[in-house]
């Protein structure tokens, strides 16, 4: 009886054990990109347009990209940056892939550079989602 409760209490700990590795292990920190852009005066609907249906293309071409936005900011408080782009990476490396590729440089010169004034940019690992 003694023998079967340790080999029990041996068996339930050690799948426990394994569960929560199994967890830490598939658990990958999913990155954040945040861009707030000023675009130079005069810039058009047109061209601000064009810029997002390009950064929403990109969910298409980059595996790594889970959700992706873009939008225009809608109060006072944004110092000048009247719009900023969100995507969500499956984890850090997804984003540093995403930042040297061709593509994305290519949309830097093309569609961002020649209308842009200033940027801010704020990436973090997204340590709280449970997913």
């Amino acid at each position: 009886m003694k023998n079967s409760i340790i080999i029990l209490s041996v068996l339930f700990l050690g799948c426990f054990a394994f569960s929560v590795n199994a967890q830490s292990i598939n658990k990958k920190e999913k990155a954040v990109h945040i861009v707030l852009f000023k675009f130079k005066e005069g810039t058009t609907s047109e061209q601000i347009q064009s810029l997002k249906k390009e950064i929403l293309k990109q969910k298409s071409i980059f595996p790594g990209i889970l959700e992706i936005s873009f939008g225009k900011d809608f109060t006072s408080r944004s110092k000048g940056f009247g719009y900023a782009e969100v995507a969500v990476f499956k984890n850090r490396k997804s984003l540093e892939d995403f930042n040297k590729s061709d593509y994305h440089q290519q949309l830097i010169a093309t569609h961002i550079r020649p209308i842009l004034d200033d940027i801010l940019v704020l990436d973090y690992e997204n340590k709280n989602d449970k997913n």
